[in-house]
């Protein structure tokens, strides 16, 4: 008789890993945010090494011993911004203004890692995670050369660069200065990407039925720190702007939430705006432990 070993905690990101459950790169970006240095966590891996090492073992490990000094690095970066990402904001304004600070601040030291720490600052890393989401948009049928997008939460454009090819034309926003400037100099060499500067507080801009894909790849935890109300205007906002059979795409919704909060909130949303909800808290992709959330307009 075969018995079914538990899934770990979602405290212990090398168990995780060590289950399948999230990836190498994941599993060190969750130890860096718990401010575990490189030696802490190869030293993790060793108290769990089994002889012989498993295959998710072995991955975890040659990923830490490669890249030791720049995991202390990151983790002095981590240490210094010293953000919880989670902690509600007092004033909605305020709160805006100093996750365009964290930001401007991040892309700073490493480009990378200041959209997603999980690249562990490397481009390469970064782009496999990219060109994963595009794979699932087009297996999912949310994107087309017609398209008219938005990439809300642009950061340094990784996402607006790889859509253009793929769209007619696409719009990022982003509270961060600083993250507009990384972005336009990698969406130079697209006239149809045009980067714009948002306060964070609603969507109010958009034209009605003006998109065909409202994207947010973990941008929208920053909008829910916000409060409520601003969460209601972006989905308002993206809801007016979307044209018949368009999509608002949210890959990660909330910090910290949970998943059953995040896919009842989602719920609300379709119920509200009359947009379909057709998948909630899916996690699609084998690099990046992100959850997917599609709301269609229906027609």
């Amino acid at each position: 008789m075969h018995t079914i070993a538990p899934t770990p905690s979602e405290n212990d990101p090398v168990g995780l890993c060590m289950a399948g459950v999230i990836s190498p790169e994941v599993a060190v970006s969750r130890l860096l945010l718990g401010h575990v240095t490189g030696e802490g966590i190869a030293a993790m891996l060793e108290q769990r090494r089994a002889e012989p090492p498993s295959l998710r073992w072995q991955a975890l490990s040659t990923l830490v011993e490669a890249r030791r000094p720049e995991l202390e690095r990151l983790l002095a970066e981590v240490v210094r911004a010293g953000s919880n990402h989670a902690l509600p904001a007092t004033d909605p304004l305020a709160g805006a203004a100093e996750i365009a600070g964290f930001f401007d601040r991040a892309v700073a030291n490493s480009p990378e890692a200041s959209v997603a720490l999980y690249s562990l600052g490397d481009p390469a890393i970064l782009a496999t995670a990219t060109a994963e989401i595009l794979d699932w948009l087009n297996e999912r049928a949310l994107l087309r050369e017609d398209a008219d997008v938005l990439d809300l939460g642009c950061g340094i454009g990784r996402l607006a660069a790889a859509l253009a090819p793929r769209a007619r034309s696409v719009l990022g926003l982003d509270v961060s200065e600083g993250m507009l400037a990384e972005a336009r100099a990698r969406c130079a060499p697209w006239p149809h990407v045009r980067l714009a500067h948002t306060t964070g507080q609603d969507l109010d801009g958009l034209a009605a039925h003006s998109l065909d894909l409202v994207l947010a790849v973990d941008s929208f935890p920053y909008v829910v720190r916000l409060g409520p109300t601003v969460v209601a205007r972006h989905v308002e906002g993206a809801a007016r702007a979307l044209r018949p059979g368009g999509a608002l795409v949210v890959l990660n919704l909330s910090y910290g939430r949970g998943v059953a909060a995040d896919v009842a909130e989602a719920r609300e949303w379709g119920t509200a705006h009359d947009l379909a909800l057709d998948v909630a808290g899916e996690r699609p992709f084998a690099l990046w432990d992100g959850l997917a959330y599609v709301l269609r307009r229906r027609g």
